[in-house]
């Protein structure tokens, strides 16, 4: 546990002023954001809010993909040689990833409240909605959003691993031409579980332990719970499993096939 810290701190220290950027533009974006809600119109802060979650499902995507790159430009033999497990190494990367998105959710959440509460007629945008019906409505979707995100975000992200473990596994074979495994891997993400889950023994396996999810503060019926639909404990399961799988595939890889 403390070379898992030893490296989640040194990772936290590469990145520590890229972050700093990325809030503080993220501050006084937000902050600009709020101004123009509570001179206009509340769809400025709602608006932005919405398409922030999209962009950070591909948050820690991009964060392994390029973190990883500059380990394979820049320090291959001291990452490679660590006397540490790779799955440790990736650990400590994914982490790191998953508190600045976290952050980011947290901070987004604090100025969506902050646009929401201050701004003088809130039913601009919904119609004759109370601020204190609205709230509690946006906490609750923004708290399903906000899981969603994180959680799609980590299986997004160890995909793209293993796309940036199989472009440096390639590169001894295909030289210049390394992306096209990448693209073989990114293919079979996108296509190949396209087509599984069509298939009726993925959903004999996964359709199972259903869970109903529904809104139940909904502005304009503050005392009916709507159902916005249900999600299966077997599905979530299957893509834990295929999750830690990615990561553990990734790490065996590095361990055992790459070479510097």
């Amino acid at each position: 546990m403390n070379a898992w810290i030893c490296l989640l701190k040194k990772e936290f220290r590469m990145t520590r002023n890229s972050a700093l950027l990325l809030f503080a533009i993220l501050f006084i974006g937000g902050f600009w954001l709020v101004y123009l809600s509570y001179s206009h119109n509340i769809a400025f802060v709602i608006g932005p809010a919405g398409l922030l979650l999209v962009v950070l499902l591909f948050y820690p995507a991009i964060y392994m993909l390029k973190s990883l790159a500059w380990e394979w430009k820049v320090t291959p033999l001291l990452w490679l040689h660590c006397p540490q497990p790779a799955w440790i190494l990736l650990a400590a990367k994914l982490a790191v990833a998953i508190l600045q998105m976290a952050a980011i959710i947290i901070v987004a959440a604090v100025l969506l409240l902050l646009g929401i509460i201050i701004n003088p007629q809130p039913e601009q945008l919904l119609g004759n909605i109370s601020l204190s019906s609205l709230l509690p409505f946006v906490l609750e979707t923004g708290t399903y959003a906000a899981i969603f995100t994180i959680a799609a975000s980590i299986y997004i992200g160890a995909w793209a691993t293993l796309i940036s473990v199989t472009n440096a596994l390639a590169g001894n074979l295909l030289g210049r031409l390394r992306w096209l495994a990448g693209i073989v891997v990114f293919t079979v993400a996108l296509l190949g579980f396209g087509q599984l889950q069509q298939t009726s023994a993925f959903r004999f396996i996964t359709n199972w332990g259903a869970i109903n999810i529904s809104i139940r503060h909904l502005p304009l019926a503050p005392q009916t719970p709507i159902d916005m639909g249900q999600v299966f404990a077997g599905e979530i399961i299957f893509y834990v499993l295929l999750t830690v799988a990615l990561y553990a595939l990734s790490a065996w890889l590095i361990e055992h096939k790459i070479e510097v």
